[in-house]
């Protein structure tokens, strides 16, 4: 009989142990999952706030011409090449002056003196730093950029329209 006891005894033990690495293998997955998901955030965030600017407001004027300096000293020809020819106006985003304002649209100068019609819904989040607008606070000449998604015919349905203060860029 106490051979028994030993064996079960044992048998007990064993089975914590195992329990005890299945909990901490499980442990270790679960952390690694996390992990791997933050370093995709992480890539996926620094990939887009390398091309933030192109993406959404269009080149810089200074990178369009290949003897004028860009932002970082002349740009690459292989850039260039990348570029030439590309417009990317529209492209899920503007930034511009507001020149004209109706019940659902709003007319934008961008900063290649381009109109630009930006549909306005009731879903149109408008933002001035941490305040929230209304469409009736938009007013003529204030400078704005807009998020959204771009139509066949030219427009962009706004789903986000940030207000910047003058005063604001000097801060």
């Amino acid at each position: 009989m106490d051979s028994q006891k030993i064996d079960i005894k044992r048998s007990n033990a064993l089975k914590i142990t195992l329990l005890i690495v299945g909990e901490i293998l499980l442990l270790f997955l679960v952390f690694s999952s996390g992990i791997a998901v933050g370093l995709k955030k992480a890539h996926f965030s620094n990939k887009f706030a390398d091309n933030y600017e192109r993406n959404f407001i269009g080149q810089h004027p200074d990178m369009r011409n290949e003897k004028k300096p860009g932002f970082f000293g002349k740009m690459p020809p292989e850039f260039m090449r990348e570029t030439e020819g590309r417009d990317f106006r529209n492209a899920h985003g503007i930034a511009g002056a507001i020149l004209s304002i109706s019940d659902s649209t709003i007319i934008v100068l961008d900063h290649d003196n381009k109109e630009n019609t930006i549909l306005i819904t009731d879903k149109t989040l408008i933002k001035s730093r941490r305040d929230d607008l209304s469409r009736s606070d938009l007013k003529t000449g204030d400078e704005i950029v807009v998020m959204g998604s771009p139509a066949e015919n030219g427009t962009v349905s706004a789903s986000l329209i940030r207000v910047f203060n003058p005063n604001d860029i000097m801060e």
